[in-house]
């Protein structure tokens, strides 16, 4: 039970923080000098809680950042940051397992290119920028590996991620920033 807590709250934080580092370099969101940096550090020391949690976690959190670099998303240095805390906190105490890693990479790749070209380019209004933001590539292969593995745990960690960061993104539009 305990264990189950733990993950939720260690991915819904991660999803904030990361969401919240975002709003502070682009998006028009103040707090205090140097809160673009603490939100990077609390959002690299999530993952990495992340990382440390099992193999299958960290091979995901791993090809998602792969993604994010292959995306040009990591574009300003507090997101450098936290994704270099991550993938040394991968180095130092997780195992690479190419058959986690690369289905997940092309997944979290492929279909963030299509919802950034959405997002970028395209401009999507109504139902359709509410599906591109919802992210639905962490839940829906995360739950599919669950279904044939038997390991939720990444399922878990993705769904409450993405709920999070959903949510924060709301929050701050409803109050006129985003």
């Amino acid at each position: 039970m305990y264990d189950l807590l733990y993950l939720i709250s260690i991915s819904a934080l991660f999803g904030y923080s990361m969401k919240v580092a975002d709003l502070l370099d682009e998006h028009g969101l103040k707090w205090f000098r140097g809160a673009d940096w603490l939100a990077g550090v609390a959002w690299g020391m999530f993952g990495s809680m992340l990382v440390l949690y099992n193999d299958a976690i960290a091979n995901t959190m791993l090809a998602m950042v792969a993604g994010f670099v292959l995306r040009r998303r990591l574009d300003y240095p507090n997101h450098i940051l936290a994704a270099l805390m991550i993938v040394i906190s991968f180095f130092l105490f997780a195992a690479f397992d190419y058959s986690i890693f690369l289905p997940f990479f092309l997944v979290f790749t492929v279909f963030g290119a299509i919802k950034d070209y959405a997002d970028d380019v395209l401009g999507l209004r109504g139902w359709k920028y509410v599906l591109s933001e919802a992210m639905l590539y962490y839940p829906i292969p995360t739950a599919i590996y669950g279904v044939l593995t038997g390991a939720w745990a990444p399922f878990i960690a993705f769904t409450t991620y993405t709920l999070a960061y959903d949510l924060t993104k709301v929050a701050y539009m409803r109050r006129g920033i985003g």
